[in-house]
């Protein structure tokens, strides 16, 4: 009875070890690491042979999902901005928002800091007006409009206020334009076409808008399924007979469905979990994902008669095997734009408009996102795009 009673103590504490380990350094893996370690430490410390050999079973079990996780982490490519630490004052930016799960406040400024190291990467202050848009330069009311929606790569995240796309778009127009930036870093194409369907952009609908400016990147295609941490809040969008509809929001969906929450939180910390079934979500992504494009481009002729131009980061036919970070393959990456191009719409690619430029003066060091030359270079090719329309 006495050794039972000391194998349930000693079980205890060693299941109150891992759970803490896990919590403290927030990772499945190295809780699997201390479990299997303390398995071992069961086989010597544990009284019965029945007990000895469930510390041993634990143990493998233990070792196997750590062998698993290494091998799927070591085939999975790896993010650009791996190190880099970003802080925000205030502290939990965007803030939660019922419509989109996360916006910025109107009339509001926000410090930005990201360091690698010890090594400062970029400390700016973003600037929000009375519609929760970035600051861009001033340009008279009568002034052709251009709408600016979509993630940190519209918003201009790591540059000034003046440096993003949509603000040297104004100094380049003459007479100026009027340009809106309501790109927020982490959106998808799912939060465009809710704030479509909500009417956060109908406040322009008399502003002479000439053209709703988007830009995309692969990493889309796991936003539009909730695939990040930070977008539990988000809005969730199905295809039913090829139609978009609505659901709420992804943390909702897996209330509902306990499955697929449980598959996202495994997946969130074993990328063995994550790789389950990969193809056929990736292919459910992309389904989404042209589907938001072309509803994009629809709510954009039917609220501003304007045109959807999209600016992509992507790879195409003559960027080879190159396609970054991203979890989908170059081929179904190329794959896709070559559908989305059937939409019509004008795009423009990155690469051609940074053609001839090396990485470390397009991107801003260890972080990836563009610098103030490459958002230069892109609107120049992007005003010549509009100017021949």
């Amino acid at each position: 009875m006495a050794g039972r009673f000391r194998n349930f103590w000693l079980s205890g504490a060693f299941l109150l070890v891992v759970v803490g380990l896990g919590i403290a350094l927030r990772s499945a893996l190295w809780a699997c690491v201390a479990a299997a370690v303390l398995g071992i430490a069961g086989v010597v410390l544990f009284r019965g042979n029945r007990w000895r050999s469930g510390a041993l079973l634990a143990t493998a079990l233990a070792l196997s999902l750590v062998a698993l996780d290494l091998f799927a982490g070591f085939l999975s490519p790896k993010a650009v901005n791996v190190g880099v630490v970003t802080r925000t004052i205030p502290q939990w930016w965007p803030p939660p928002d019922p419509i989109l799960g996360f916006r910025p406040k109107p009339d509001s400024e926000v410090i930005a800091t990201a360091t690698w190291g010890d090594e400062l990467v970029y400390r700016q202050t973003y600037h929000f007006n009375s519609a929760a848009a970035r600051v861009t330069p001033p340009a008279p009311a009568t002034s052709d409009t251009y709408l600016f929606i979509g993630d940190s790569f519209v918003f201009g995240q790591g540059v000034a206020d003046d440096q993003t796309v949509a603000s040297q778009l104004t100094r380049l127009s003459s007479p100026p334009a009027r340009t809106v930036n309501l790109g927020v870093p982490g959106y998808g194409p799912n939060h465009l076409v809710r704030a479509f369907e909500a009417g956060l952009y109908d406040r322009y609908k008399d502003q002479k808008v000439k053209a709703v400016v988007t830009w995309i990147i692969p990493a889309h295609l796991q936003r539009v399924t909730g695939d990040g941490s930070w977008l539990g809040s988000s809005p969730r969008y199905v295809l039913d007979d090829g139609k978009l509809r609505f659901t709420g929001t992804f943390n909702e969906h897996r209330w509902r469905d306990p499955l697929a929450g449980l598959h996202y939180l495994l997946g969130e910390h074993f990328a063995f979990i994550e790789a389950i079934g990969q193809k056929q979500r990736q292919e459910e992504q992309i389904e989404l994902f042209l589907a938001m494009m072309a509803k994009l481009q629809a709510e954009a002729r039917a609220k501003f008669n304007a045109p959807l131009v999209i600016i992509y980061s992507w790879p195409d036919e003559s960027t080879q095997n190159r396609y970054g970070d991203s979890k989908v393959e170059q081929p179904l990456l190329v794959a896709t734009l070559v559908k989305l191009r059937k939409l019509g719409a004008p795009m423009l690619s990155v690469a051609d408009a940074t053609q001839g430029e090396t990485a470390a003066r397009l991107m801003i060091p260890h972080d990836g996102h563009p610098s103030a030359y490459s958002t230069e270079r892109i609107a120049i090719a992007l005003k010549k795009l509009l100017d021949a329309r």
